[in-house]
């Protein structure tokens, strides 16, 4: 979790930095009305279902506060959710949030046949990166129930439910990159499979070593082992690496079928 600090920290420096030199985030924003009709959603949680909305709630600076959720037909909001990081983005219409639809989304993170909902917290256009607040929907409940879990993770979240994986990507400037593959395991998310480039052109390494280090790491007998790494040193190689996958070393085991208390 500490890495994953580190991580988002730098997300959101690199958000902070976005404006040109010499001119504050606060003085280029256009301040987003409450009223908005792009700060609305709609989608329906099951297949069949009637859609609830969803309204994107602003503070007067205009960063993300949170969302409310209204059934259908009714306008009073039967649940709010709270932006879940100390400081989320400011929205504004200069630089990158377009038509504002990457406010929210939603998808089967759990595959329980339930769409789950994605509050972006973090957008930064040119690393294509969008970090999430992430709520699963609870059929008990019939209420969205924030995970720490998922929340933990989510830089470019994607569900995969032809083999009921989800992935992340997190970039950084400078090429370098870092893919991970989770599943549930009896309710509880696991990591499976990583693949990273990690290095920095802008550092002279030691005498033998390459700027970039491409590494293949997924689970075996419980444990992350990394089950190929390479060397990068140009970037006609950062343009060939090999494909882990195909590696049948690097195949993850599968689930243990534990049980544990649904996320």
């Amino acid at each position: 979790m500490q890495r994953k600090a580190v991580l988002l920290l730098a997300s959101l420096s690199l958000a902070l930095s976005s404006a040109p030199p010499g001119v504050r985030a606060q003085d280029q924003a256009k301040p987003i009305g409450a009223n908005d009709p792009r700060l609305i959603f709609s989608f329906a949680i099951q297949p069949g279902g009637k859609p609830f909305r969803f309204k994107v709630k602003l503070k007067n600076s205009g960063t993300i506060a949170g969302v409310s959720v209204y059934r259908d037909g009714q306008i009073q909001a039967f649940q709010y959710l709270h932006s879940c990081i100390e400081f989320p983005d400011q929205v504004d219409e200069n630089w990158g949030w377009g038509d504002l639809s990457q406010l929210l989304d939603h998808a089967d993170l759990n595959f329980d046949g339930y769409q789950d909902l994605e509050l972006d917290q973090v957008y930064i256009p040119h690393l294509g990166k969008k970090v999430y607040c992430v709520f699963l929907w609870d059929a008990n409940t019939e209420r969205f129930v924030y995970s720490q879990e998922l929340s933990g993770i989510a830089t470019n979240l994607e569900a995969h439910p032809e083999n009921k994986t989800l992935t992340t990507r997190e970039d950084w400037m400078g090429g370098a990159w870092e893919e991970s593959t989770y599943r549930w395991d009896g309710g509880k998310l696991e990591l499976i499979e990583q693949t990273s480039l990690l290095g920095d052109w802008g550092l002279t390494p030691p005498a033998g070593e390459c700027n970039f280090t491409f590494t293949c790491s997924c689970l075996i007998n419980g444990k992350m082992v990394d089950v190929l790494k390479r060397p990068v040193c140009t970037n006609k190689e950062m343009e060939t690496l090999p494909d882990c996958s195909s590696s049948s070393t690097s195949k993850p085991q599968a689930p243990s079928g534990r049980t544990s208390n649904r996320q």
